[in-house]
């Protein structure tokens, strides 16, 4: 009987107009299709009233539909993509039954395809496979790629590879110029992606040199200078990958990298060096490449040091993790980068960090963030199950994290021997208790040469001391001092710090150190702590 019922609910669900559908609470999640348009390809999956039945599927860009079926889909499946879309338009997709009248009822809706990654949050809340521990306190999911889907998603992803080292030595370089760069070799399954090299593919080799082929993708495209993922604030990045290997590949590598990015290299020149008409921006000692991972071992480099020539000298700093197998093996591959630190983590575990504030090796700009296995010969596989980038949220205008001390019991990303506690809070659930002599510290990036206001309430008694400073890279020299002595009242009282941050080269952040020193004899509670940039700064 029940069957009768379940049967005879989804045939009358067919009949109702889409009109009603919409208006029906739990209508609209129940039957109609979810579509997701990127700039290549737009996903149609089924509804609860439409899966297990066979299906016609319409669309057109003009809100008439077609006289026929775009294509007729078999009751297994579960999905379709509509291929060879044009990014910033308008589709529009309708449902029906197989084989019935272009006129009849049909499932309505539409899905504008577009250039740019977007968080799905239904799938951002239901990941197959949680993160490891090493997420940072506090930090939210802000992109990712669960390679759930049977195509690339091109919002995501370029499949032109190049990097700095290729451009130094023109490798491609008549490819670079007329976009036709080889392409990667790889699998989608609807739960993974497989990056590969082989004797047959992919088709071309890429470094002709060595006999090498690559297979990579990367958020950065040097082809076309467009940057698919803006990750100048740093975050943390994870990645769990499978890697696999036959015979004896030349140049054998499997890679989770970042390098600096295009059009030309002066991200990898060193500030006062020049090379064929292109002068250096990076400041000696920072890094121009951060592998994650290299080579089967797994080892973590930070490339930085070149001479005036051009030359590559030697790395800043290498490790290699022992203890953990690589080869055939799902491994959880993590990096934390901010203004001050880089850290390394395997399986949630910490391996190495860099936190020298007079040795900053953290780049002030975008990274080109890659995936890729390299080979000559026999074969090279990398298997990756997902990417995730995680970042401590911003609020409104608010750029400084945390500012209200909500994100949990720690008090990241500040730093110092400040206390988080219920009684300090001036809103939401707690505040920073400073102790006499007690610091709160954060660093942050900024835009450079942008006027800013820095706000936040106090209360207490005695003496709080507040402090900006513009950083210099890598060395965290303090460039300047802009100080504020408050006292505060018994009563949760305003104060506010305005100052600007020094120039740096284009795209390039500035450090900014912000530090709050309780430098009275009575406990001071300090809370919504903002960080805005100043609309209209006038004369400031």
């Amino acid at each position: 009987m029940k069957n009768i019922l379940r049967k005879l609910t989804l045939c009358l669900c067919l009949l109702v107009p889409f009109s009603y559908l919409m208006a029906q609470p739990g209508g609209r999640n129940k039957c109609k299709p979810d579509l997701l348009g990127t700039r290549s390809w737009i996903r149609v999956q089924w509804g609860e009233c439409q899966k297990g039945r066979e299906l016609a599927i319409y669309w057109s860009t003009d809100s008439v539909r077609p006289s026929q079926p775009g294509v007729i889909i078999n009751s297994k499946a579960d999905r379709y993509y509509i291929r060879n879309v044009r990014p910033a338009t308008d589709y529009y997709i309708w449902l029906t039954k197989a084989h019935q009248s272009p006129k009849g009822p049909a499932y309505y809706s539409k899905v504008t395809t577009t250039a740019t990654w977007n968080i799905d949050p239904k799938e951002a809340q239901h990941l197959d496979i949680t993160s490891s521990p090493a997420v940072p306190a506090g930090m939210q999911l802000w992109w990712h790629d669960e390679f759930n889907d049977s195509l690339l998603n091109r919002n995501k992803w370029s499949t032109n590879y190049y990097s700095n080292i290729d451009y130094l030595y023109g490798v491609n370089a008549a490819e670079l110029k007329t976009n036709t760069l080889p392409q990667p070799a790889y699998r989608l399954n609807g739960s993974t992606i497989t990056l590969f090299t082989n004797d047959s593919l992919p088709k071309e080799v890429y470094d002709k040199k060595n006999n090498k082929k690559i297979s990579s993708i990367q958020t950065y495209d040097w082809a076309t200078h467009e940057n698919l993922l803006d990750n100048s604030r740093g975050g943390y990045f994870e990645v769990r990958v499978k890697r696999s290997s036959t015979g004896q590949p030349r140049g054998l590598n499997t890679a989770f990298w970042f390098d600096s990015p295009g059009p030309d290299l002066k991200y990898y020149l060193e500030k006062g060096t020049e090379l064929n008409g292109i002068k250096g921006i990076r400041p000696h000692g920072q890094v121009f490449e951060i592998d994650v991972f290299e080579y089967i071992n797994a080892q973590f480099v930070l490339h930085g040091n070149v001479d005036t020539n051009g030359r590559f000298i030697h790395n800043l700093a290498t490790h290699v993790a022992e203890g953990f197998t690589h080869r055939d093996n799902w491994v959880v591959h993590g990096i934390l980068w901010t203004p001050t630190t880089v850290k390394h983590y395997i399986n949630g575990t910490l391996i190495k960090a860099y936190t020298d504030k007079h040795q900053l090796y953290s780049p002030n700009h975008f990274m080109n963030v890659f995936l890729g296995s390299y080979g000559g010969g026999g074969s090279v596989s990398m298997e990756v199950d997902y990417i995730r980038a995680y970042q401590w949220p911003l609020e409104g205008n608010n750029e400084l994290p945390n500012g209200g001390a909500e994100y949990s019991r720690e008090i990241v990303p500040w730093e110092g021997n400040g206390a988080i506690s219920q009684e300090a809070k001036r809103s939401g659930n707690s505040g920073f208790l400073l102790q006499p002599g007690d610091t709160l510290e954060q660093y942050v990036y900024l835009d450079h040469s942008t006027s800013y206001q820095l706000s936040y309430w106090s209360r207490g008694g005695g003496e709080l001391k507040t402090e900006c400073n513009n950083i210099t890279p890598v060395t965290g020299v303090f460039e300047d001092n802009i100080p504020k002595v408050n006292y505060p009242s018994s009563r949760f009282q305003p104060t506010s710090l305005g100052f600007r941050t020094n120039t740096e080269p284009e795209r390039n952040k500035k450090t900014v150190r912000i530090i709050f020193t309780n430098t009275g004899n009575k406990s001071i509670h300090l809370d919504d702590i903002t960080l805005s940039k100043v609309q209209n700064p006038g004369n400031k």
